[in-house]
């Protein structure tokens, strides 16, 4: 089992198709196909259960999918690291934003890492908190700035500030005399 192995069993997860599998790891469809099946004899279970339109997970596949993924994000992390000894943060950082901080933090935050790494290339994506956190989990991005999250063991969470919220209403609003709105009035 090699690392080329997990990316093409991972990628066959996020495709479920062999054909756009391969091509998005650039091999053929039968070069992923065999060493899939060759990942199946070496752990000794069956990973995918073949029929001819679909591509299904057993799911002791499942589980390994996940694990590979985990592990392709810590392969990651050693390479970043290796080449970051003795010079400042350099190469690709993949940035994931929620549509409403971007406009307020990307004037903040890119000249700042500019200056500071000018070696590093920034890549922006945004989208939604779910669909962020999934390109997180995927290894796609390197970190993801949004507002909430669900308690989870697969990240960290730094907090890095707190935006005090302010509710507005007309002058002649009945509320407009209050210091504070409970949100049970809301």
């Amino acid at each position: 089992m090699n690392i080329r192995d997990l990316e093409y069993l991972v990628s066959l997860a996020e495709h479920r198709h062999f054909r756009r599998a391969a091509d998005a790891c650039h091999v053929s469809q039968p070069t992923l196909s065999g060493q899939i099946r060759k990942l199946e004899d070496e752990l000794g279970v069956m990973l995918l259960e073949r029929t001819s339109r679909k591509v299904l997970f057993t799911q002791a596949g499942l589980l390994l999918v996940d694990q590979a993924r985990t592990v392709l994000r810590e392969v990651k992390v050693l390479k970043e690291m290796a080449s970051q000894q003795g010079e400042a943060m350099s190469g690709p950082l993949h940035i994931g934003l929620i549509p409403t901080t971007a406009p307020y933090l990307l004037p903040q935050i890119i000249p700042t890492l500019h200056q500071t790494f000018p070696k590093l290339e920034m890549y922006l994506h945004e989208a939604q908190t779910q669909q962020l956190l999934a390109q997180l989990d995927s290894g796609k991005l390197d970190c993801a700035i949004i507002a909430l999250v669900k308690e989870s063991q697969a990240f960290i969470e730094v907090p890095l500030f707190d935006e005090p919220m302010k509710l507005a209403v007309y002058a002649d609003h009945p509320w407009c005399d209050r210091d504070r709105v409970p949100m049970s009035d809301l």
